[in-house]
């Protein structure tokens, strides 16, 4: 036992642990919803407007000045190109034509038109970088070229190694190459500069038509060729071989071997460091891009060397093409680097054996590529989730713990940095990753297996993770990049400070030896290391002064030239100490870069081209109800599609449709679905045993309330709450299910309270009432005809309901009914007044049936009997004891049927019945709007406070006139709801105004009193026919009916109208015919009563006598009658009970 309480104790305590590890997760996980995004964002990069570069590249050497001004400004546009085409061009060309349909004949025309603006401006911005990229190739050209090393101008430059001029002509080849890339895939470009080309060559035959001046179409006809010679025919291949391959003498270059080795030393340089970053934790988020640019630097060499080309260049371009035969430098575009070397490089290259070997083999290497990578998509997805996750968790602890407002220490700066920096390098290597592996399925038409979904999936939520927990923390980041760059910038200052100590000490010492003039620049070699040390020396000072403006694009450009100046002319620096400061130059553009670069290795718009995935991935994410965290994050990552629509000023709305209805299809209706399925099968599990057999350890457990937790999942112009969903999906499912079947309604209450407590639903009631509308019946239109509607419904007086005769309802198979919510209903619709004019119609009623009333009693037949009747009551003188016998009215009952009958077998005393139950009617009717106005007015009321006034109020508080007389007018506003309906008596009113009918004029109706016993057993005979008939169909149903209330209350007001209340109360009328019936009751009980024969032989004896002198069918009439006299009985006393109750209301009369 004690084992047991320890082993079970043990179990509470992992339970606990678990739930609160689950909390946590849970917590962590949505810790980074974009829901929390800040109406204002920080945006983090480099400043384009800055100190010109004449203010900057100032030094007392004017060689390195005029060297290093030109190649500065060169690339500091080439730069801010690239920024452009980033931001603006690439995502306008990639989304052109996508939100325009051609639907219309025109459409595509007219949608050109439209970019027409913008083609206008891309056509001048390539005009311009081709400027550019001619120029500082004409630079470098000019620098290396043989004429200034026999002038010796440039002696000591020639030597140096610009890679950072390289790399920007390599970075302006690149957007030339994007570009062809995106114009060739893009087939909507070229089609509608042809549909457009053409439609302007019909306008130019005919230009009057379209009102159009000859020049102006002939100015735009000459620019839309322009436009498409340019964009059509590739512009790199124009940028080779007209700016550079015509302009510029191919004899003279390649007479220039000093360039062509510089060109091609740079090129091995540049393409070396990308390589060893690629693919790794180290790569840069526009190494691929490049890449790209570098092989365009390799065409354009490979032209100009010729044959005399370096061997290792070309043996490390083959291995580049083998490697990564396919690149993907931005967003969506796939660049074929194999097919883009056969189609622009010279003949023998393509004919060298070590390309030869590549092209043949492409088709292979792109199979064994994918297959590298689908590998690793495997083979290394833990390690990616793990170091990931890693990072988010300690990222989160570092912001936490160190504000940004106390990040002073070096070790906290240094820890800030390096996180960051990892949080970077890993979101760029994973999207490099999946937008390589989904292209290369997509190019060689290879299936994505489900597990690879899978890993692709979660590849994308942990992209969006770090966006997230960028975004998060983005104050903190903000508010820590300019003390990590200051403290970046001191560390390069110290270093370049013992730099210039040790090259000032170096140039002393020569100075010294040689007893020169440092300002003297003869061309004597002797003099040649001092020059070089001079020069170093001041593009030290250069790069010292353009480290003040590092936050600028232009102090960026001028630290890297100079201080490649200072690497190459300095041969005693050590290496280690040159890369320590390239890695801080490259750390603090980084930093200083932070926005746009996370913004680019987050990116997954390439997400748009794959909407196939779309609906795997969703259903994925459903299937593990755990992940539903991650559905966010998987939104937010379709989501970049639309926002690359945006950005490209293209509509986003039908794609983000797309996503929301595959949200709804794969997440959201499954989820309705499952929850309803459950509940469903928790009440059948507990009202029929066995019909529901669930076994968790076959089928598993699902829990969708995980998805029920999440915030609202946002869109780009919406949101998406699946707890709001699932609840008006189940208030609707169980609403729609219990209309259908109203006795189920307790059966969805259950589920209600079940999905209440299970999963937090807030539902709304179920329950139904049966067979009510709420607003009903119009009470206005019945008592516009009142007269026929108490001639059709019979009043129960008790429920205050009105039931439609069935002889009224021939062709339907319901009743009508009529109650006190239906003249609620009424008055809130037609106002309060109506009740007024219930009572006007009611009186004009009674008014026509008193007529009819005295008629009858006047008419000589029935006067005769009446004299009868009364020369009776004043000579019996009724007492208590003996009251009015039941003999006298049954007889007067049959004496007037003996007058006559109508068609339908009713007789005058019937007729007369039935017009007394009329007038019963309408004073119920009346009864029942005034309740109506009661209801009507307590729920108009109900929410008022119970004050003195709101004028007073308004008097309190020292208000304007106006406001006084705003709370005047309130005050006999909320008065006149009550006004009239609980003080005053409609009954007592109908009561009073047919006093006349006491007076001796209406002689002949002072002995109604005596005719009520006669109609009282009429309508007991006539109420329990009706009840009979209603077991009963055909033509005899159609008089069925179980309540006519409204004969005992037109008695009682009949009565008390003509004040004959104490001469009825002498008949003692009710207790007499009681008394009578059960005494009929228990004769003929005992005339079939074996007990009163008495006991032993002898009664048996005197029982079979009696028998015996019946015949059965006598005994079986006497057994009819007895059951029909307690029918009587009883009925005479729900009369009674009826009539006792509808004295009441008349009381104060």
């Amino acid at each position: 036992m004690e084992d047991g309480a320890i082993a079970y104790e043990q179990q509470e305590r992992l339970r606990r642990f678990v739930d609160e590890w689950r909390d946590q997760v849970w917590k962590l996980g949505g810790a980074a919803s974009p829901c929390n995004a800040d109406p204002i964002g920080l945006a983090l990069t480099l400043c384009e407007s800055g100190v010109s570069l004449p203010k900057m590249i100032v030094s007392d050497n004017a060689t390195v000045n005029k060297v290093l001004m030109p190649l500065a400004f060169d690339c500091v546009e080439i730069s801010r190109f690239r920024r452009e085409a980033l931001e603006k061009i690439y995502p306008r060309l990639l989304v052109f034509g996508d939100s325009d349909k051609a639907s219309l004949e025109g459409s595509v025309q007219l949608a050109f038109a439209r970019w027409y603006g913008f083609f206008h401006e891309l056509k001048t911005s390539i005009v311009g970088l081709r400027g550019l990229l001619g120029n500082l190739f004409r630079q470098l050209q000019a620098l290396y070229s043989p004429l200034s090393r026999k002038k010796q101008t440039f002696s000591t430059l020639s030597s140096v190694h610009f890679h950072t001029a390289i790399s920007s002509l390599g970075e302006g080849f690149g957007i030339l190459m994007i570009l062809d890339e995106i114009v060739s895939h893009n087939g909507a470009i070229g089609h509608s500069l042809s549909l457009f080309t053409r439609m302007l060559q019909s306008v130019r035959a005919e230009p009057d038509s379209f009102d159009v001046e000859a020049n102006q179409i002939e100015s735009l006809h000459r620019a839309v060729s322009e436009m498409d010679d340019l964009l059509v025919t590739g512009l790199f291949q124009r940028c080779i071989h007209e700016d550079f391959s015509l302009q510029l003498e191919k004899e003279e270059l390649k007479d220039n071997a000093l360039f062509l080795e510089e060109v091609s030393f740079g090129l091995r340089t540049a393409i070396v460091k990308v390589l060893n970053a690629i693919e790794t934790s180290k790569e840069q988020p526009d190494d691929r891009e490049k890449l790209v640019g570098l092989l365009g630097v390799f065409v354009l060499y490979s032209w100009i060397s010729g044959e005399a080309s370096d061997k290792k260049t070309l043996k490390m371009i083959s291995k580049l093409a083998a490697n990564f035969p396919v690149l993907h430098p931005v967003s969506n575009v796939r660049f074929l680097s194999i097919e883009f070397l056969s189609a622009h490089s010279p003949s023998w290259f393509r004919a060298s054996t070590l390309f030869r070997d590549v092209r043949r083999d492409a088709a292979i290497l792109k199979r064994s590529y994918l297959t590298r990578l689908d590998e690793a998509l495997i083979k290394d997805s833990h390690e990616t989730h793990r170091s990931i996750c890693d990072w988010l968790v300690s990222f989160s602890t570092l912001a936490a713990s160190s504000p940004a407002q106390n990040l002073s220490s070096q070790s906290l700066l240094d820890r800030h940095l390096q996180q960051a920096t990892l949080g970077i390098l890993l979101a760029n290597k994973l999207q490099k990753f999946l937008r390589s592996a989904i292209d290369l399925h997509v190019l060689l038409e290879v299936p994505i297996s489900k597990e690879q979904v899978r890993q692709l999936r979660y590849g994308m939520e942990l992209l969006k993770a770090i966006e997230y927990m960028f975004n998060k923390l983005r104050q903190e980041v903000a508010l820590s990049v300019g003390q990590i760059v200051g403290h970046l910038m001191s560390v390069v200052r110290e270093r370049l400070l013992q730099f210039k100590s040790w090259l000032a000490e170096d140039l002393n010492s020569k100075l010294k030896t040689s007893n020169g003039n440092m300002f003297n620049r003869s061309p004597s070699k002797t003099r040649e290391p001092e020059l070089k040390l001079m020069d170093a020396l001041c593009a030290l000072n250069i790069t010292m002064k353009a480290l003040d403006f590092l936050p600028t694009v232009q102090g960026l450009f001028t630290f890297r030239l100079a201080f490649d100046v200072v690497t190459c002319l300095q041969s005693k620096l050590q290496e280690e100490r040159i890369k320590e400061i390239e890695d801080y130059i490259a750390l603090i553009e980084l930093t200083l870069n932070r926005g746009s670069l996370i913004q680019m290795a987050t990116d997954c718009s390439f997400l748009f081209w794959n909407k196939e995935m779309m609906a795997t991935c969703f259903s994925m994410v459903y299937s593990q109800a755990g992940e539903a965290r991650h559905l966010q994050y998987l939104v937010s990552a379709f989501l970049d599609g639309a926002k690359l629509l945006q950005c490209g000023c293209a509509d986003a709305s039908l794609y983000e449709k797309s996503i929301r209805d595959c949200l709804l299809t794969e997440v959201v209706e499954p989820i309705c679905h499952d929850i309803e399925t459950d509940l469903r099968l928790h009440v059948h599990s507990a009202h029929l045993k066995g019909a529901v057999n669930v076994n968790p350890t076959k089928t598993g457990v699902r829990d969708p309330s995980w998805f029920l937790k999440i915030k609202p999942l946002r869109l780009l112009s919406s949101f998406i709450h699946i707890k709001s969903r699932v609840e008006v999906y189940l208030n609707a499912a169980f609403y729609d299910h219990a209309a259908v079947a109203l006795h189920n309604w307790k059966t969805y209450n259950e589920m209600k309270n079940i999905a209440e407590l299970k999963y937090g639903l807030s539902l709304d009631a179920i329950h139904l009432p049966g067979q009510t509308l709420e607003q009903g019946v119009d009470v206005l239109e019945i008592m516009r005809n009142i007269h026929i509607f108490v001639a059709c419904y019979t009043y129960n007086l008790n429920t205050q309901v009105f039931v439609e005769r069935p002889s009224n309802a021939r062709n339907r198979k319901n009743l009508n009914t009529v109650n006190v919510k239906h003249a609620a209903n009424s008055i809130r619709t037609h106002g309060i007044g109506i009740m007024s004019t219930t009572v006007n119609f009611a009186y004009q009623f009674l008014a026509q049936k008193f007529l009819v009333f005295s008629q009858f009693l006047f008419d000589d037949h029935i006067k005769s009997r009446m004299v009868k009747e009364q020369r009776f009551y004043k000579e019996k003188k009724l007492q208590a004891e003996s009251g009015y016998p039941v003999e006298r009215a049954e007889k007067l009952n049959k004496d007037i049927r003996k007058l006559g009958v109508t068609d339908d077998g009713f007789s005058f005393l019937d007729q007369f019945r039935r017009l007394i139950a009329e007038m019963g009617n309408a004073l119920g009717f009346v009864r029942m709007v005034r309740l109506g106005g009661l209801n009507y007015c307590t729920t108009a009321c109900g929410s008022l406070p119970m004050t003195k006034g709101f004028e007073e109020a308004a008097k309190t508080f020292f208000l304007p006139k106006a406001g006084i007389d705003a709370g005047l007018i309130l005050d006999k506003a909320l008065e006149s709801q009550n006004l009239s309906v609980n003080e005053t008596d409609y009954f007592a009113i109908l009561t009073n105004i047919f006093s006349e009918l006491k007076g001796n004029d209406n002689i002949h109706l002072r002995d109604f009193f005596l005719l009520v016993p006669a109609l009282t057993i009429n309508a007991a005979d006539a109420i329990l026919q009706s009840k009979e008939k209603l077991h009963k169909r055909g033509r005899d149903a159609v008089n069925a009916t179980f309540t006519d209330d409204g004969f005992a209350l037109g008695i009682a007001y009949i009565l008390k109208v003509l004040d004959q209340d104490k001469q009825f109360d002498s008949l003692h009328w009710f207790q007499s015919a009681r008394q009578h019936f059960v005494a009929e009751r228990a004769r003929l009980e005992e005339s079939l009563d074996m007990d009163s024969t008495g006991s032993g032989m002898n009664g048996l004896q005197a029982w079979s006598q009696k028998l015996a002198s019946l015949s059965k069918e006598e005994a079986q009439n006497m057994q009819m009658m007895m059951k029909k006299i307690t029918a009587i009985l009883m009925e005479v006393e729900l009369i009674e009970f009826t009539f006792t109750g509808a004295r009441v209301f008349f009381q104060g009369s």
